[in-house]
């Protein structure tokens, strides 16, 4: 008996048009899937797995915005719609309201504790935001919910390298490699850490292990050139980045490590030019961050006082817990005659710090700066609170560096300089300190 199709529900209706969209949209028939689903919603506004399917559609098509804009429907429909929320926060990392990405990715770990790609998503964007405990935190859960998924271990390998976790980093890269050993970006990684340990025909290893694996990355290219460049092989650097950018001229990175290069080899002209390029190009937040910081250290060097803490007030900007800014904006507030005011803002800064991070080095550098810690002591703590052995010489750089700009800052230019002289005898040249103390040497056998 024939079925009168007046007589069909528009709900029913709506169900075989839904079905019809998602047939469509397997097969790949983006167009034909999104006008199935708007008969759907049309028929039934209230179906929100229609709008759900619509929505994938539009991802298909690159809608993200329309896309979000159908899971905020499916979600007033359903307020506890856990993969809604998670998707449209996919949505908005597209067209980067990171602000409300975020938002969305606590309420579907919040309503789903066992979503791994949510708390992925999150740990990637806190560690983009460096909120660094925090993406560890994410990626230790992405961990525990699939053991045998080498991303997690990857991302978390990242994190630790920020973190200066570099021993972490390695073993957790490793890790990821066992899973897949076709994974380029933890071999990058890996070489990080590596180099960093000073470990340097391990870090080329990787590096060039990552290249083999996917050569046409340009930030594999970048990212050997900056392992090169650690190691002051200068030409292979410059052809690494020039590399890069053949194959991608807008890599900010890329032009980060030539912005290095330039610095390493004394022209702070051709470093600005590089640094404010790769500036224009960056997208991310914590790269913008990094480049203002860098850019803050070059000004600096050049007594450039205004416009490098103006460079550095913009780093803290994405992640106000970036402990060297606090103390280069405390030595230039000094140099502007603020002393008082600078004191004031990095003691708050000190005392407001977990008392986890009581004994780390960075403490006693902000303690020291402060007042709080004398000159003696301090150089020994240099020692002290290092981690691994190869961090000593890097800490008495910096110790030396901070040690010299105490003694500047009060008027002892004898004293300053000898401090300044022994922060260069460490040949710890990958270093901000390093390369400004050379620039307060330089500028003191001028006076």
């Amino acid at each position: 008996m024939l079925i009168c199709s007046s007589c069909v529900s528009p709900q029913k209706r709506a169900e075989k048009s839904y079905e019809a969209g998602m047939r469509d949209l397997d097969s790949g028939s983006q167009p034909a899937a999104l006008a199935e689903f708007s008969r759907a919603i049309e028929l039934d506004p209230q179906l929100d797995y229609a709008y759900m399917g619509r929505a994938a559609a539009r991802i298909a098509l690159k809608d993200f915005a329309g896309a979000a804009t159908d899971y905020s429907t499916a979600i007033e429909i359903n307020p506890i719609n856990e993969p809604a929320y998670f998707l449209r926060g996919t949505c908005r990392l597209a067209f980067k309201d990171f602000t409300n990405a975020m938002a969305d990715f606590n309420t579907a770990v919040a309503l789903d504790h066992n979503d791994a790609e949510a708390y992925s998503y999150r740990g990637l964007m806190r560690a983009g935001q460096r909120n660094l405990d925090g993406a560890v935190a994410d990626f230790t859960r992405v961990i525990e919910l699939t053991p045998k998924e080498a991303d997690a271990y990857c991302y978390r390998a990242g994190v630790e390298i920020i973190l200066k976790e570099y021993e972490k980093a390695v073993a957790d890269a490793s890790k990821a490699i066992a899973l897949d050993r076709n994974d380029e970006l933890s071999y990058r990684f890996r070489s990080h850490a590596k180099s960093w340990l000073k470990d340097r025909a391990g870090a080329l290893a990787d590096s060039d292990k990552a290249i083999e694996l996917k050569p046409s990355d340009d930030t594999a290219w970048a990212t050997r050139g900056v392992i090169k460049l650690e190691w002051d092989d200068f030409d292979g650097a410059s052809a690494d980045f020039e590399t890069a950018l053949q194959l991608n001229p807008n890599r900010a990175l890329a032009y980060a490590g030539r912005g290095l290069l330039a610095l390493k080899r004394g022209d702070n002209n051709a470093a600005l030019t590089e640094y404010n390029r790769a500036l224009e190009l960056a997208t991310l937040p914590a790269e913008t961050a990094d480049i203002h910081e860098s850019l803050g250290h070059l000004r600096s060097d050049m007594f450039q006082w205004q416009p490098a803490l103006e460079e550095f007030r913009a780093a803290t900007a994405t992640n106000p817990q970036r402990d060297y800014i606090r103390f280069r904006i405390f030595l230039i507030r000094c140099r502007l005659g603020e002393t008082e005011e600078a004191g004031r803002e990095l003691d708050a800064y000190v005392k407001s710090l977990p008392a986890a991070k009581a004994q780390d080095w960075a403490t006693s550098i902000g303690r020291f700066l402060t007042g709080n810690l004398a000159e003696e002591e301090f150089l020994k703590q240099a020692t002290s609170t290092a981690k691994r052995p190869t961090d000593v010489t890097i800490q008495i750089c910096e110790a030396y560096y901070y040690a010299g700009m105490k003694r500047l800052l009060a008027g002892d230019k004898s004293g300053a300089g000898e401090r300044f002289q022994k922060c260069l005898n460490t040949g710890e040249d990958n270093c901000f300190e390093y390369r400004s103390a050379g620039a307060e040497l330089r500028a003191l056998k001028k006076t």
